[in-house]
């Protein structure tokens, strides 16, 4: 979409309409001019001068007294108020972005010829306002230590602020504004992957709480970007890091030196008044301002992984030996008796659960090949990591702003501004990285362009009006492996859909060894918004109204899951069918075969998934509303204001959408089907397949649905009431304020689009399984584990799947997600009471109560997933189904077609309460700080995209009678939890400080000359934080009686468990295995949890802990317990005699939702910096940034649940030096 079609309606509605919605960079300065009798004084002359571009605006006090200067932009300004008989009042206002200044001049009586005193009128306190957040101006944005010059660190000085959510909201609750044009992005909820560089912003603004109907969004984050002066100013900057200069190392950088580490960032910006000799002189009118920013970095992690041992890449699996050191035994698939399912154990020259080396298949061969080789071979792959190394991460970015001001007249101003930016990324995203640089990595390209214009108009001293108008579009790209290389043809995989990219093949039995693809995805969004603002000062009242209009194309490419392959080893190829099971549903001999021995064979399962391209999204927004600040007296403003808004239901541009009929038990389509073919969404073998089955396919139409098949609603009213008083006099003067509004915000799409694409006809799963009933020859599952192996990966695979077999898609395979009938917009009420007081010159503290209620968060009502297996034989005493139907003869919804069937509906919610204390000192005698302590409970169900507590399960995925029936009941019982990635108690501080070296000060007082430039002009920043942390109790094991004992750091252990013994603490009193508590081997060597005190005593344990000898219910005679330890297994009789064997899971563990404390870590950041003075206007600046400054490591909050705090890992990044040169001009 061009910009041109954004600005024509734009001029149009600024002819015909006088209304506003302001989210730009500008505020306003105002008060009330009064003599000493506290009476007003009506007409009196009010100027406001930039002192940096000369350009002065005038108006006059109405009959209150009242005046007001709108749309100013931040600077420093000269203020000046007059009237006859009176002396010149003149004071210097530091406008801040959004932050109104309210300046209320005295005059004094007398003659205005009269010396003027100039005095700093900067508001200290927030006197007019209910609204929580803060200002970070141009000075404190280029003296904190920063780590990456990145927008989204400074949110770091925002009380409430955890990364862009505030006070616990929902992520994607917040609206970045760039100079009116939106940053933040809406499919993920994030913000732009490539801001604008640090040197364009002059300040930047967040409300976070109880903002003016102005304000869309909970949270809005204003960025004001740098315009020109009447001189010509710029700077160069240069910024290094390396891993040869102060770089320290991680405990896991388990070499001399730490990773390499080489980081660049550099440019350049320069500003002044439009010149063109001869032509034209736009000082005092038209300004320019350029900036440009680059980073190239490259900056390894160093990070564990489990890889196979040498002996296991060449089929020697004696070292399969499990935590209670029992060794796991590889049987041979080749020998397996087609009558008994009885096989041999693999042996090569003697020697048991030994393969041949020649007997490896070509895939297996390969992939060992690539796989890095073990660095601590002495560790156990079943226990812990073998392999530490780095990972690799680099980056290249880039990002340029050009703006233009111009004022027509006194009472026109304009400006326009124009921002591009790229990043491309290479990075190990999953796994560790393989010799091939293909598996688990990813490739990011993300280029983004913006526009914004303003023009604001004076129409008389009490009535104003700014227009915004602005664009903005990024694309992104994610993939996997080299763009367009077909890895899966290169490894001899199925390709059906003849798509680029690396497959997924997973289960080798190592847990974070396998080959992973991160699936295909990307976006190529457009934000057009058009806001026009007005004000009328009415008496005693500042009237604020206005209009908001955003349109904006969202063509998303869903992930394009596993179409490249998923491939899986976990086929049973090398275990041993249990006699003792029934022949209907077969088991393994526990302690038999291996995935990687499944690997070596080359035994797995197959699977390749048709996925639609984009969906070609379209949204609007309109908006009015309409705000009274209302100064009832000079002490006392009440803020009143009501929003409303239209967000139209989400529409396809070709409609080639799918939803769900319950009631029909039909697939309703948003197009025909011979659309949806002419555009690649489905194909008719698809299509086919699914209706032998017995799916229906009807019209949105037969449906009743509308054509969006969704629908929205026009009632989002969004009500503002706040109140600000000052109290008392003098030093006993205080600010009380306070305010509850009402807001929205929209869901991000991808929870939508991401199960959206799931619905037939516009995926579909292809598959060749040795396990699924559904897929196996004789319909009984486990096929791997009792049959001799006919295909062999890279051998004979690549015509495992073919879209020609149509059995390959099966019943229970076919998702049907679908909108509830009701869709209102994600909605929060928020409130705060403030009590602010000046507890001396330039320093404020503030105390504040801060709650907040968020509803019609995203879930997901799934009401057809397959009863669990315990739950099934429990309650039915019959053996699992087998044959053709078995995965959908278990589900409660449908037992024909169709699998997962969900209802997307907005049921969530989300609760928070807490107190903030802040104190903050603007900067004054060489001296400046904030510090704030922020406690509070974030609470919440709902609002994690497709996971977590956004999924509501049906009630037979439990024992009958422990959850409720009722839906609401359920869901509250099951998800209302707390949200650990919001910490209960959060410290945050900054500061600035002159050190006392130089000319004058306490050390150096009389040096001079050359002197004085060494030692003097030294000044320190820095940051820091302290947070607590929670960790989850388990719910793999289960309560043992015992009480839970938290403790903390006082006994520190060594993990022997895998072969080498790691340090850590028992933090709390989890499940170890009794025979590994302070145990050791044969030779007299560690090879347990060793420093285990003697009152030790595990509140959580398996069913069969590790010892048990006593036989469990219902267990066969003969029975080897040893086998199952540390298991939940359990037996149970079937009404035809046979006792199954399974594992215990009545879906609803005692300890769900359930958290302790965990590990508090904190940090500091700090920078040494001077300006150095070369002549009067240039001057180089060097910086000396310590990121870590103390190189403290802190822990992870790893805690298991056995109840160690590993800490063979840092829990922060280590000390890094910084070192920058910035020559300003």
């Amino acid at each position: 979409m061009s910009y041109s079609r954004i600005v024509t309606p734009a001029v149009v509605l600024l002819i015909g309409s006088g209304i506003a919605w302001p989210q730009g960079s500008t505020t306003t300065v105002r008060g009330n001019v009064r003599d000493q009798s506290d009476a007003s004084v009506v007409s009196a002359a009010v100027s406001l001068t930039n002192t940096a571009t000369g350009i002065t605006v005038k108006t006059t006090t109405n009959e209150t007294g009242f005046y007001i200067f709108p749309a100013v932009l931040p600077a420093t300004y000269r203020l000046t108020a007059e009237a006859p008989g009176f002396q010149i009042f003149e004071a210097i206002v530091t406008v801040q972005v959004q932050q109104a200044s309210v300046v209320n001049p005295v005059l004094k009586v007398g003659q205005t010829s009269t010396q003027v005193e100039v005095i700093d009128a900067t508001p200290v306190l927030t006197v007019d306002s209910p609204a929580l957040g803060h200002v970070l101006e141009r000075r404190r944005i280029e003296q904190l230590p920063i780590n990456g010059r990145n927008l989204i660190t400074l949110l770091q000085t925002v009380p409430g602020m955890e990364g862009t959510r505030a006070y616990g909201l929902r992520q994607g609750s917040q609206e970045i504004v760039l100079d009116g044009s939106a940053t933040s992005e809406r499919v993920y909820g994030g913000t732009q992957r490539r801001p604008p560089g640090l040197d364009t912003i002059q300040e930047f603004k967040v409300e976070n709480n109880g903002s003016s109907a102005k304000f869309t969004r909970p949270t809005t984050v204003i960025v004001s970007t740098k315009s020109g002066t009447n001189q010509l100013h710029g700077s160069l900057f240069e910024t290094h890091r390396n891993n040869a200069l102060g770089k320290a190392r991680q405990r896991q950088d388990f070499y001399s030196k730490p990773p390499q580490l080489i980081r660049n960032e550099y440019g350049g910006s320069m500003g002044g008044p439009v010149l063109l000799p001869k032509i034209y002189d736009g000082r005092n009118k038209t300004f320019w301002f350029f900036a440009y920013e680059g980073l190239r970095n490259v900056a390894p992690s160093t990070l564990g992984f489990q890889v196979p041992t040498v002996e296991m890449r060449n089929g020697d699996f004696r070292g399969l030996v499990d935590g209670q050191g029992r060794q796991i035994r590889v049987y041979d698939p080749y020998t397996t008796n087609p009558q008994t399912w009885a096989r041999e154990q693999v042996s090569f020259r003697g020697q048991p659960n030994v393969i041949d080396p020649a007997r490896i298949s070509p895939l297996g061969k390969y992939l060992f090949s690539i796989t890095p080789l073990p660095t601590q071979p002495e560790v156990n792959p079943l226990l812990g990591n073998n392999w530490f190394g780095p990972v690799p991460n680099r980056s290249r970015q880039w990002t340029s702003t050009l703006r233009f001001d111009h004022r027509f007249s006194e009472k026109d101003q304009f400006f326009i501004r124009y921002t591009s930016g790229d990043t491309n990324t290479f990075q190990q995203k999953f796994t560790q990285p393989m010799l091939n640089n293909a598996p688990g990595t990813v490739y990011i390209l993300s280029p983004n362009k913006s526009l914004a214009a303003s023009w604001i108009r004076n129409i008389s001293p009490t009535f104003f009006n700014e227009l915004l108008v602005s664009g903005n579009r990024e694309t992104y790209f994610l993939g996997t492996g080299e763009p367009g290389v077909k890895y899966a043809d290169q490894l001899g995989l199925p390709n059906p859909l003849n798509v680029p990219g690396w497959p997924g093949l997973y289960d080798t039995g190592l847990g974070n060894y396998y080959f992973e693809t991160d699936n295909t995805q990307g976006y190529g969004v457009f934000y057009g918004i058009v806001d026009n603002n007005a004000t009328k000062i009415k008496g005693k009242h500042e009237l604020q109204f206005g209009f908001h209009y955003r349109y904006d194309q969202l063509n998303v490419l869903p992930d394009q899951q596993q179409n490249q392959g998923n491939h899986s080893w976990a086929t049973g190829a090398t275990s041993l069918y249990d006699s003792s099971t029934s022949r209907t549903n077969p088991l393994a001999v526990p302690l038999t075969g291996h995935n990687l021995a499944n690997m070596f064979f080359g035994v797995m399962n197959y699977s390749n998934q048709f996925v639609r391209s984009y969906f070609y999204m379209r949204a609007k927004e309109y908006a009015l509303y309409f705000q009274d600040n209302y100064k009832v007296t000079p002490r006392l403003t009440l803020n009143l204001g009501l929003r409303w808004e239209y967000w139209p239901a989400f529409r396809e541009k070709n409609n080639v959408l799918s939803t769900f009929d319950p009631n029909r038990r039909a697939i309703v389509l948003g197009t025909d089907l011979d659309t949806m073919y002419r555009l690649g969404a489905t194909v008719p073998s698809i299509v086919n397949r699914l209706q032998s089955l017995g799916a229906r396919f009807i019209t949105y139409q037969e449906a009743g649905l509308d054509r969006s098949l969704m629908s929205s609603t026009k009632r989002d009213f969004g009500p503002r009431a706040g109140f600000a008083y000052r109290a008392g006099e003098g030093s006993r003067s205080f600010v009380l304020r306070g305010g509850y509004r009402i807001a929205y915000f929209p869901i991000p799409l991808r929870p939508w689009s991401a199960r959206m694409r799931s619905n037939a006809p516009l995926t579909a799963r292809f598959r060749s399984s040795v396990t699924d009933a559904t897929l196996t020859p004789d319909g009984i599952p486990n096929y791997g584990m009792r049959s001799v192996p006919t295909i062999i990966a890279g051998q004979n695979s690549r015509d495992a799947v073919t879209l020609n077999n149509a059995n390959a898609l099966t019943r229970g395979s076919v998702l049907a997600s679908y909108f509830a009938a009701n869709q209102p917009d994600a909605r929060v009420h928020d409130w705060n009471l403030t009590v602010e007081k000046e507890v001396m010159k330039d320093t404020v503290a503030r105390i504040a109560y801060v709650g907040n209620h968020g509803s019609f968060l995203e879930q997901f009502n799934r009401y057809n997933e397959p009863t669990p297996d315990y739950i099934w034989f429990q309650t039915t005493r019959r053996p699992l189904p087998t044959g053709e139907f078995s995965n959908v003869a278990r589900r409660p919804f449908d037992q024909t077609v169709y699998g997962t069937v969900e209802e997307y509906r907005k049921t969530g919610w989300s609760n928070y309460n807490g107190m903030q204390f802040e104190l903050e000192r603007r900067y004054s005698k060489g001296f400046a700080y904030q510090i704030f302590y922020v406690v509070g409970n974030a609470l919440g169900a709902g609002g994690q995209d497709f996971s977590g507590t956004s999924i509501i399960p049906a009630t037979n995925q439990f024992l009958p009678g422990l959850v409720p029936e009722d839906i609401g009941s359920r869901n509250r019982l099951l998800n209302y939890q707390r949200d650990i990635a919001i910490p209960k108690h959060r410290v945050r501080w900054n500061w600035i400080a002159d050190l006392p070296f130089g000319k004058g000060k306490w050390l150096g007082r009389n040096a001079g000359g050359f002197l004085d430039r060494v030692i003097g002009g030294w000044q320190i920043a820095g940051l820091g934080t302290l947070r607590s942390n929670y960790f989850t109790l388990p719910t793999g094991t289960y309560p043992t009686g015992a009480p839970i004992e938290m403790y903390g750091y006082r006994y520190p252990i060594q993990d022997c468990r895998s072969g080498a013994c790691r340090p850590g603490y028992l933090w709390w009193n989890g499940y170890i295995p009794a025979n590994r508590i302070n145990s050791v081997d044969a030779q007299g060597r560690p090879n347990g949890v060793m420093g285990v005190p003697a009152n030790y005593r595990p509140a959580t344990a398996p069913l069969i802990p590790a010892g048990t000898t006593a036989a469990q219910p219902n267990m066969p005679a003969g029975t080897n317990l040893v086998q199952f330890w540390d298991t939940n297994t359990v037996w149970v009789p079937l009404s035809d005699g046979t006792i199954q064997r399974t594992t215990f899971n009545d879906g609803l563990h005692p300890w769900r939702q359930q958290y302790l404390p965990g590990v508090r870590q904190w940090g500091v950041d700090a920078s040494l910096f001077k300006t150095i003075p070369i002549t009067e206007s240039v001057r180089l600046r060097f910086n000396a940034d310590f990121f870590n400054v103390f190189n403290n490591p802190g822990n992870p909050n790893s805690i298991g649940g056995d109840g160690i705090l590993n800490t063979l890992n840092s829990g922060n990044a280590a000390r890094e030096l910084q070192l920058t040169l910035r020559l300003t001009w």
